[in-house]
């Protein structure tokens, strides 16, 4: 009997132990189902964008990464003491949240495996995948710590995957360098899979492409490894690859390598704007007619685009900066923005055909007049040729046109200021948009000697890097204004007892404020002394008429400055109002008058009276319970 019930006792435990484990195995069947569904729509993701790190989880694979978790958590809650099964829940919680990019939440989960788990085989994805993370949610020092027992040995399955987030960052930090020798760690040893080199190709690349080391550059994106990468990727490639050449100016091998990208079926999608690209590039290789086909065959092909706004937009260009013929260069102008009015070449091309129009006008006009034996308007004639000047440079980017007119303006014209604005423009010019520091300098110079006391020369001194030395005659005048506004000030705190000295101090200063205002009258210090001058005056009645005098002065030569504006209203201090308002105004006197006049005999009734008819005033019981002292608060009686 007792070995029948240890018999039933054995098999009810063995029963609920089978149950443990079918609900243990359920669970974490479902989840592992759940993340290789999840890992199939992640790679159909990343393999259809560019740029695969920025691309988020859709809505499905977000749900799928939910249940995993959900499940891996009732592991956890079930099976708190199983080593191996917590281990396995752990890992995939935290995968989860790395693909979710809850960056915070994966690193603790990471970090949870490590401390119970250390031992375990998914140990080195750890040690990865939370340095990534750390990377991923901006923590780089603590990542590049975390990055350590990754890279320290080549036996570590992560290594050249650490490398490579090694040099990102590197990057991130600003060492593109250093960046570099990582990857280029990554290539030297052959250790690596075709696929790790070739990202390491593409990466280093674009770290030399940034860095303008064109022929670097191309090496890598041109490297047998890169047929490893995705489409999208291998594209990029090419394309940055016939672009390091045009960089170097080799274009018409460039364009020979967009014709290859052009007939690529992987590509066919971007054929268009392959077709443009080779146009524009045969053109700058100089083989115009040529690239004219092929400009036109854009238009043909693709009418009413994008790409043949931007084929009319060079066709444009050609004429305008290579044949100088501006009347065809607004027609294709117009035939980009036509094309496609809303893309960067049709709003391009509308601002230039709109500027070469003016240009036309404003130079048909100058050229006109300068045909006559004498110009009746000299300054509009020049204004004319700053403004085309103008025009050439910022609407329609022709720098060696806009020193042409701004040169004529140098060397034709008599008015110095006109001429040494001239001179600073086309040294400018020369500087910050021709990149010809030498021809700057020379003009920057020339500036400094000839026209010492001007705001341009001062700005040339800064724009050669120099200690400004030189002083306007406004600064020279605003220092002159310091010294007489200090005698000002130590005037008005002398003591009114010594009035002599007072009235001594008061004449120095407004000697000091006239002898300004007669050297720098045009000048912002010397119409600000011109009003101290106004101001002595007022302080004196008997010199009224000097001090109108000088307000009338400051309103008519000064008007927009603050002092011809207070001028103005000293002068018009005399109000003017309406019939309205001055019958409001009576009223109110009135009612003023007759207040005054009610609380007058108020008071004189009150003075007259005898003093037995004076009542005495008394106090209300509530007024004595708040007049009392502090306890009377509890004495309600």
């Amino acid at each position: 009997m007792c070995r029948f019930r240890f018999l039933a006792l054995a098999l009810v435990a063995l029963f609920l132990e089978g149950c443990t484990c079918c609900a243990y195995l359920n669970h974490m069947f479902n989840a592992e189902r759940l993340y290789d569904q999840a890992s199939e729509m992640r790679t159909a993701r990343t393999d259809s964008v560019p740029d695969a790190e920025s691309s988020k989880p859709g809505l499905e694979e977000r749900q799928k990464y939910d249940k995993i978790i959900e499940k891996g958590s009732r592991v956890l809650e079930r099976f708190p003491k199983n080593k191996k099964r917590t281990a396995e829940a752990v890992f995939l919680i935290g995968e989860s949240f790395r693909h979710k990019q809850e960056w915070d939440k994966a690193i603790l989960k990471y970090d949870e495996f490590e401390r119970y788990f250390s031992d375990h085989d998914s140990m080195p994805a750890v040690e990865y995948q939370r340095a990534y993370c750390l990377y991923k949610n901006h923590e780089y020092n603590i990542s590049r710590f975390a990055l350590e027992p990754v890279v320290a040995t080549k036996n570590h399955p992560y290594y050249f995957q650490g490398l490579n987030l090694l040099s990102l960052l590197d990057e991130q930090a600003e060492f593109p360098d250093q960046a570099i020798a990582s990857l280029e760690a990554v290539l030297a040893d052959t250790a690596g899979t075709p696929y790790m080199r070739a990202k390491a190709h593409f990466r280093l690349a674009g770290l030399y492409y940034k860095k303008e080391d064109w022929a670097k550059a191309r090496e890598h994106y041109i490297a047998e490894e890169i047929k490893q990468l995705n489409v999208r990727e291998r594209q990029t490639a090419g394309e940055q690859a016939a672009e390091c050449l045009v960089n170097q100016k080799q274009y018409l091998q460039a364009a020979d390598e967009y014709k290859e990208l052009f007939k690529n079926p992987e590509f066919e999608a971007k054929q268009p704007e392959y077709l443009v690209r080779i146009g524009e590039v045969t053109m700058l290789g100089e083989r115009v007619a040529d690239a004219l086909v092929i400009l036109q065959k854009v238009n043909t092909d693709y009418p009413k685009t994008e790409h043949a706004s931007r084929s009319y937009f060079c066709l444009g260009d050609y004429e305008q900066t290579k044949t100088m013929n501006y009347e065809r260069a607004v027609v294709y102008y117009d035939s980009s923005f036509l094309s496609r009015s809303i893309s960067k070449y049709g709003q391009e091309s509308r601002e230039r055909r709109d500027a070469l129009k003016r240009l036309l006008a404003m130079r048909g006009q100058n050229d006109d007049a300068r045909k006559k034996d004498s110009i009746p308007d000299m300054s509009s004639f020049f204004n004319s040729e700053f403004q085309i000047a103008e025009l050439f440079l910022f609407k329609l980017s022709e720098s060696d046109s806009a020193i042409a007119r701004l040169t004529t303006i140098i060397e034709e014209s008599n008015d110095s200021a006109r001429v040494l604005r001239a001179i600073y423009a086309k040294a400018f010019i020369f500087d910050e948009f021709m990149h010809d520091p030498d021809s700057a300098e020379e003009l920057y110079k020339e500036i400094i000697e000839k026209y010492p006391d001007t705001e341009y020369a001062k700005q040339a001194q800064v724009n050669l890097g120099m200690r400004v030395t030189l002083k306007t005659r406004e600064d020279l005048a605003k220092e002159r204004y310091m010294v007489a506004e200090s005698l000002w000030t130590v005037a008005s705190e002398m003591p009114l007892e010594q009035m002599e000295l007072v009235d001594s101090a008061y004449a120095t200063a407004f000697s000091q404020f006239d002898s300004l205002y007669q050297e720098y009258p045009e000048t912002q210090s010397g119409a600000q002394a011109l009003y101290m001058k106004a101001m002595y005056f007022q302080m004196n009645p008997e010199r009224v008429d000097s001090t109108i005098a000088v307000y009338k002065v400051l309103r008519e030569k000064y008007g927009q400055t603050p002092w011809g504006k207070q001028a103005s209203k000293m002068l018009n201090s005399r109000l003017t109002i309406s019939d309205e308002d001055l019958k409001r105004l009576r009223k109110r006197v009135k009612s003023s008058e007759d207040h005054i006049d009610r609380l007058s005999k108020q008071y004189y009734d009150q003075l007259n009276q005898k003093p037995e008819e004076k009542k005495v005033e008394v106090k209300s019981k509530e007024e004595e319970i708040l007049e009392n002292t502090y306890n009377s608060m509890y004495d309600f009686e």
